[in-house]
């Protein structure tokens, strides 16, 4: 018996016609075992609904489209991109009011579950076995990092809460993390701690972790922290009468204990805070951006001179990280793409695909690390060989797009979704574009993905100085090459109530896919302002000080 029949065993003992699933835990982390053990796909944002027979449909973005069809059967599963056809709108298109669709209460959250009401019949399931023991390793991070001490924080997101309500429940880890000044050092690539707190309106807070019986806290808290088991969490939240919570990070499994409570909806209060970095945290990335980018320029001499392959160099950058000081881990799995596979948005080397780096071809290389003082994003493309006429015209353009965001100069009270045509309009030109955001927010040290800012079409959060972000349009030839340009930054202030980006990734270009000609006067100069940046950041710890200067020197 197949994956999927065994699925839909299981859906007529619990007797419902479909069964719906994604790619987020109960913690918002972003994988599912489940979902990629019945259906292969390995990607971070996916939703499938299994149905009684036929294909299931499964729902992606334009991220990992070829890596979907790639990865599922195509007799059992029908891939659909997110942005063409929803999973509402298919629910509404093929199933009916009598239509019983289940799904798993704790990876659900309020906000998903609102898109299918009155479209057919929901039906909740709860995973008996939990989430399972996962062992933390609580610590502290310090205030030489965060520029600001918790009980300041507590006190100062205490006040968002209104007369309506007592406390406030907070369900997203980084959030909570955040908030404490606690980090995990158990958890991969996101050092957050799992667990939930209620902020109370005198700034007191009670943790309630995963596991706390088999983790490891060696976290001095103070006594307006209390802490406590996940298990706790029922008995805690159902002694309130009033509730502020966030419907797009509070799981359905919550609503049940508190719907008889009096709820106040609103974005969860930590967001804005978190998102605009304090000075200690801009001068924490400033550095921790610098030691990134001695190890991804060492990565990229090395590349150009030796003969590799894409899981090597993926271990190669690793090396080069673990050299740099404060370096904790990778902030996400690296993508390492020689070729074809750089086509495909997300893609992750296996043993089965591991292609040799060697001759004439494009190689990209999308990575990260989690610093103490920051968490670094870069992609850098370059050219093994020689580069053919129509690889240096794309990545020319790619560029072009990348430095209109990276000089772009806006007054106050623009948003990110305002400034990503800025990018885009370069490859419309050429009928080209690309099937991603043109940027997204990045913690501090905390996650890569980070709300509520974002370089992307219809994000509508004002950008504020503080907020770091990634600038990275790409384009992408099915089945020849791929190409992205990314950079982190942060916004500043200009005058006359204008705001800038200000560069913190200080790693070169490949000046073999330029074509100078294809540049304006101003481009060029912001590309020789930023080599020299980067050569002046660099220039006393790279391996090979002469090939850095040649790369950096003027166009």
């Amino acid at each position: 018996m197949s994956k999927i029949e065994k699925f839909r065993s299981f859906m007529r003992e619990i007797n419902v016609d479909a069964f719906m699933l994604h790619t987020k835990d109960e913690y918002l982390n972003e994988y599912s075992d489940e979902l990629t053990k019945l259906c292969g796909f390995t990607g971070t944002n996916g939703l499938l609904i299994v149905t009684k027979d036929n294909k299931c449909p499964f729902f992606t973005d334009g991220r990992y489209i070829i890596q979907a069809r790639n990865q599922l059967d195509q007799e059992n599963f029908q891939v659909y991109n997110i942005q063409e056809e929803d999973p509402p709108k298919w629910v509404k298109a093929n199933l009916t009011l009598s239509t019983s669709l289940g799904y798993y209460l704790q990876y659900f959250t309020v906000k998903e579950m609102r898109k299918y009401k009155d479209i057919c019949k929901l039906v909740p399931y709860s995973i008996k076995k939990g989430i399972g023991r996962r062992k933390q390793t609580v610590v502290s991070h310090a205030i030489e990092h965060s520029g600001e001490s918790s009980k300041s924080k507590c006190e100062k997101v205490a006040k968002s809460i209104n007369k309506e309500a007592e406390a406030v429940l907070l369900t997203d880890p980084n959030s909570i993390s955040w908030l404490l000044n606690l980090r995990n050092e158990s958890a991969k690539y996101t050092p957050c701690i799992l667990g939930r707190a209620i902020l109370y309106k005198n700034g007191n807070i009670d943790l309630f972790i995963q596991d706390k019986e088999h983790s490891t806290i060696e976290a001095n808290l103070d006594n307006y922290v209390n802490i406590f088991d996940i298990s706790e969490l029922k008995n805690s939240l159902r002694k309130l009468n009033s509730i502020i919570t966030d419907p797009s990070t509070t799981p359905m499994s919550i609503v049940n204990i508190i719907k008889n409570k009096q709820i106040v909806e609103k974005e969860d209060p930590c967001l804005l805070h978190k998102a605009v970095k304090n000075q200690t945290e801009i001068a924490g990335a400033i550095n921790a951006h610098i030691r990134d980018g001695i190890a991804v320029t060492n990565l990229l001499h090395w590349i150009k001179n030796n003969i590799s392959t894409e899981l090597r160099a993926e271990e190669k950058i690793l090396e080069y990280r673990k050299e740099q000081a404060l370096f904790k881990q990778p902030s996400f799995p690296t993508i390492s793409a020689f070729n074809e596979n750089g086509a495909i948005i997300h893609y992750r080397a296996s043993s089965k695909t591991n292609k040799v780096i060697q001759k004439d071809g494009i190689y990209l290389i999308d990575s990260g690390g989690q610093y103490l003082d920051g968490t670094t994003d870069v992609t850098r493309t370059v050219v093994i060989g020689s580069p053919t006429n129509e690889q240096i015209t794309h990545y020319t353009i790619v560029l072009k797009a990348h430095i209109a965001i990276a000089s772009a100069i806006f007054p106050y009270g623009t948003t990110g979704g305002e400034l990503d045509t800025l990018a885009r309009i370069h490859l419309w030109k050429f009928r080209m574009d690309y099937m991603h955001g043109t940027g997204h927010g990045v913690g501090s040290y905390l996650s890569i993905h980070e709300g509520p800012q974002a370089i992307s079409k219809g994000n509508k959060v004002k950008l504020i100085p503080g907020m770091v972000l990634s600038n990275e349009p790409g384009y992408y030839v099915p089945e020849k090459y791929g190409i992205r340009i990314e950079n982190l930054m942060y916004v500043d202030k200009q005058e006359n109530c204008f705001l800038q980006f200000k560069q913190l990734t200080s790693i070169p270009y490949d000046r073999d896919l330029i074509d100078v000609q294809m540049l304006t006067k101003d481009e060029i100069e912001w590309i020789n302002n930023y080599h020299q940046f980067v050569y002046k950041n660099l220039q006393n710890s790279i391996k090979n000080k002469e090939w850095l200067k040649k790369i950096c020197d003027f166009l």
